[in-house]
């Protein structure tokens, strides 16, 4: 998490939140209407008080509100900003990527310029498209990264595992109720892992994309050395521009696929039912036991 994700105060963005705000001046407005109506005014403004209290107990810690207000927070940045926190967060290789595809934008630039001045409004164009393009090459290394971290863990192989041994272990299983039990929870791991086979996919076409931005980037650098026909270019950057649009549609993906809207507590209460089922069926297990020592006594 950044040190401006931690800064986030996220109480404070419930309590200014357009539809609390609505709903405090409206039970203001109504006790002051009903002012003259004995206790009544009064009974609003409480209730209205020990809603908010519970609601800013409760809201501000739910993970979906964080996640919409760290969102809002993104867009609300300055690009060049974001751009360089970006860059900032990559790591040496993705950094030096970036550097080497922006050299090269900095090349064909120079290349331009020294074009005729009646080519300069459609090179003007192209100049714009190379650094939209440059902007979502930085966006997608950035996601690249992400991608690589959740997948370069130990948590996929330790899920497999623990789905195996939960499988043997229904099994052996003579209890329907505590079979159900560790069946959804075997249902909610494997739900996990497949978390990974989609973000192994979304690797390998976040890295087919920054290979296709940096082979078109490579061939226009190549072209303004010796160009001819700057139509031809801006056509196949249109083309490119299209296909890279992607990538706003791979951060959703990412958002609402891989990093869910949860904080683990369904896994929690099953592993809490699941253990008092095993309670239930250890207690049982000595029940009989006691009960066949009786008969034999």
């Amino acid at each position: 998490m950044s040190k401006e994700e931690q800064s986030i105060n996220f109480t404070r963005e419930a309590f200014l939140h357009p539809v609390n705000l609505g709903v405090l001046l409206i039970a203001t407005i109504s006790a002051f209407v009903v002012n003259d109506m004995g206790m009544l005014p009064n009974l609003i403004l409480a209730m209205a008080f020990s809603t908010e209290l519970i609601y800013l107990g409760i809201v501000p810690r739910l993970p979906q509100f964080q996640q919409n207000v760290k969102l809002k927070k993104l867009h609300a940045r300055d690009p060049a900003d974001e751009e360089k926190t970006l860059f900032q967060e990559l790591d040496p290789k993705s950094r030096k990527r970036f550097l080497t595809l922006k050299r090269l934008t900095k090349l064909i630039r120079e290349n331009f310029d020294r074009l005729p001045y009646s080519s300069q409004g459609l090179l003007e164009n192209i100049r714009s498209k190379i650094q939209e393009l440059t902007s979502n090459y930085l966006t997608l290394l950035d996601l690249h990264k992400r991608y690589r971290l959740y997948i370069d863990t130990s948590v996929e192989e330790s899920l497999k595992r623990e789905v195996e041994k939960e499988e043997h272990e229904i099994e052996r299983m003579e209890s329907d109720r505590l079979k159900r039990t560790t069946a959804r929870r075997v249902k909610i791991l494997k739900k996990r892992l497949e978390k990974f086979e989609i973000a192994k996919e979304k690797y390998l076409i976040s890295e087919t994309h920054l290979e296709t931005i940096e082979d078109a980037i490579q061939y226009i650098y190549e072209q303004s050395m010796t160009m001819s026909n700057p139509d031809e270019i801006g056509f196949q950057l249109d083309n490119l521009l299209e296909e890279v649009e992607e990538t706003s549609q791979l951060i959703d993906d990412m958002d609402r696929e891989i990093f869910p809207y949860h904080t683990g507590l369904d896994d929690f209460s099953l592993d809490e039912e699941f253990r008092e089922m095993e309670k239930e069926q250890k207690a049982r297990s000595e029940s009989n036991a006691n009960s066949s020592n009786r008969v034999k006594e």
